[in-house]
């Protein structure tokens, strides 16, 4: 097979057993890869019931069929399995080269579960498969890990994908981390690891580079002109300059950059310091590019005198804005040392920054004192005490405890009041992007299959005027407008789905027939747009399913009151707020969903998804 290397490893911890089998054809054609097939075995594996952290919840690492390829911008693999922050399903996806390499050393995925006894890790080099002792390895961070697994078996071009401190210590957001600064981020991934005593995955294929493509000239030839496309959007240019934090400010234009945890619209002096102009000229080092990437949005920055700042992985947008605009805090340097800290405790900035400044409201609102803190100050914009918190949260220590378990959970603890800034969806903290400024971002959070999430979509994109013909969207959609978001929403959401099928990177802003294209030439296959497009539906539906099986109702497809009902007084989306209710009883009828937001029959039966009936009935 060309694309797939048709072999899955089937690892059980509990039984210290491992083996392969291969891939399902069929399966292949309807999910593709990726998070895709990822979401077909954990709904015919795992029974929805179970607790995240029990040995029974599946743990999948999974590549798609362009990783590892010549394909551009294909460099990434996802982890999939059942979030202990959510209790839904969970989707988290890394860059950097370890998918790839996954590739090299013979295997498309990885499927975990049980509990071992005592830490181990996972080797796999050449096709060979090993679990070995990790429990000198428990207690290390991530940079650590990734250090001692090269020397101990002598190859320092080995990929290593680990859990820090914070996943062995269940902290509920533990990502889990590649290449010393690239994360599988969101949902509690890293948990999922940590409860299983798995500290790290080690991978290295020897024998070949780069994954043949079944039309490997034609391949080639069509990369030739395809760069081109992928240098000319803007977007891309900005991140290429940049990085992604070259947006700060432009987004701040918008009103969508969350500052003072969503409280406040406009903080222009601020965002300078903070923006990736401003670290261009200040700490950064050079760009750090991904498997086959030519774009280079990743930063690696200077290490400082003082040994505040350590040289290395440089933090994104979503971190400046997180540890900074949305806690206050204009100073670049603690930005950059709490990105360090999060990447060697394992814990997603996103989370991690929202933990901080939502305690931050509720020091100001007087909920919390010094006496709950072990003294720390968690008043706005201090730096000190954003970098005292992180660990506290890393190491589960002091009100570090509390914070651990995620925004929904910390307010149930600390008080009444305080769950009505709680800001998250499902159970998931909001990313850096105000919904109050795109109403088509507001539905996608609301409808986001893992809970809030700018990535499910980039529908944002498309109210800023982008247009994406292969999709239908045509027009510009005014970022106010309530009426007529419905279907952009569902067809970025689908086709974004087939991205995290592939997998390829959604910032190469390719159009859906080109990468269509690629897929063809790469895996020999000749499948047409529709029949491509609808592996995005048939997915996202699939995922809706296991939500609703766990749980999930249409009372969770909602947005915190602070979007509904509280406008910002300044900024770029000065007195606007999300009108949801408008929205989702027509998302509802596109989707082919009821009232209720459960998927029709006659819908499942269209997308070929008629086993899911029984269970959903049940």
């Amino acid at each position: 097979m060309f694309g797939h290397i048709n072999k899955l490893i089937r690892v059980n911890l509990t039984e210290s057993r491992i083996f392969t089998e291969n891939l399902d054809r069929y399966d292949l054609k309807e999910y593709i890869g990726g998070s895709g097939l990822a979401a077909k075995i954990i709904f015919d594996e795992l029974d929805p019931s179970v607790d995240p952290l029990s040995p029974e919840n599946i743990l999948l690492f999974m590549t798609g069929p362009l990783t590892g390829t010549a394909s551009p911008s294909c460099g990434r693999y996802c982890v999939c399995t059942k979030s202990p922050l959510t209790g839904l399903w969970a989707e988290s996806h890394a860059a950097g080269f370890w998918g790839p390499e996954l590739k090299f050393s013979g295997y498309d995925g990885i499927v975990i579960k049980g509990r071992s006894d005592s830490p181990v890790y996972l080797s796999i080099i050449d096709g060979k498969i090993e679990l070995r002792n990790a429990s000198k390895l428990w207690g290390a961070d991530t940079y650590q890990t990734e250090k001692y697994l090269k020397d101990e078996l002598k190859d320092q071009s080995l990929k290593v994908a680990s859990i820090g401190q914070a996943g062995e210590n269940g902290v509920l957001f533990a990502s889990i981390m590649n290449d010393s600064g690239r994360a599988a981020g969101r949902c509690g991934v890293g948990t999922v690891m940590g409860s299983k005593n798995l500290k790290a995955i080690a991978v290295r294929g020897t024998k070949i580079n780069v994954i043949p493509a079944a039309r490997d000239e034609m391949l080639k030839e069509f990369l030739r002109r395809i760069y081109v496309t992928i240098r000319s959007h803007p977007t891309a240019q900005i991140y290429s300059s940049y990085g992604t934090d070259g947006i700060m400010t432009m987004m701040h234009e918008y009103g969508d950059v969350p500052i003072k945890y969503f409280n406040k619209g406009s903080w222009t002096e601020g965002i300078e310091k903070i923006s990736g102009e401003a670290m261009a000229k200040s700490i950064l080092k050079k760009q750090w590019a991904c498997y086959r990437c030519i774009i280079a949005c990743g930063r690696h920055i200077t290490g400082d005198e003082s040994g505040t700042r350590e040289e290395g992985s440089g933090p994104e947008y979503e971190t400046c804005a997180s540890l900074g605009a949305l806690c206050l805090n204009d100073d670049l340097n603690i930005i950059a040392s709490g990105n360090e800290l999060c990447n060697r405790y394992g814990m997603d900035t996103i989370s991690s920054g929202s933990m901080i400044a939502f305690a931050m409201e509720c020091y100001e609102k007087h909920l919390i004192s010094k006496e709950n803190t072990e003294g720390i100050a968690l008043e706005w914009g201090n730096g000190d005490a954003i970098i005292n918190t992180l660990h506290q949260i890393g190491k589960t220590k002091g009100f570090g405890e509390i914070l651990a378990k995620g925004v929904k959970r910390a307010a149930k603890e600390i008080d009444k009041e305080a769950e009505e800034f709680a800001l998250h969806v499902k159970g998931l903290e909001i990313p850096m992007h105000d919904p109050r400024a795109f109403k088509g971002l507001g539905l996608q959070y609301a409808t986001s299959h893992r809970g809030a999430c700018h990535l499910r979509g980039l529908v944002y994109h498309i109210e800023q005027g982008e247009r994406i013909p292969d999709l239908g969207i045509h027009k510009r959609y005014e970022r106010f407008t309530t009426d007529d978001k419905a279907f952009p929403v569902i067809a970025v959401q689908n086709w974004h789905d087939i991205m995290d099928s592939l997998i390829m990177c959604k910032f190469a802003f390719l159009p859906p027939a080109s990468v269509l294209s690629m897929l063809n030439m790469v895996a020999g296959w000749d499948m047409r747009l529709d029949e491509f497009l609808k592996v995005g539906e048939r997915t996202y539906n699939l995922k809706r399913v296991f939500n609703i099986t766990c749980g999930a109702t249409k009372s969770d497809d909602t947005l915190p009151k602070r979007f509904l009902e509280e406008p910002l007084n300044d900024g770029g989306s000065k007195g606007q707020i999300v009108e949801l209710e408008l929205m989702l009883k027509k998302y509802y009828e596109e989707r082919g969903w009821t009232e209720k937001g459960i998927p029709k029959e006659e819908k499942l039966k269209e997308l070929d998804l008629s086993f899911t009936i029984p269970r959903l009935n049940n």
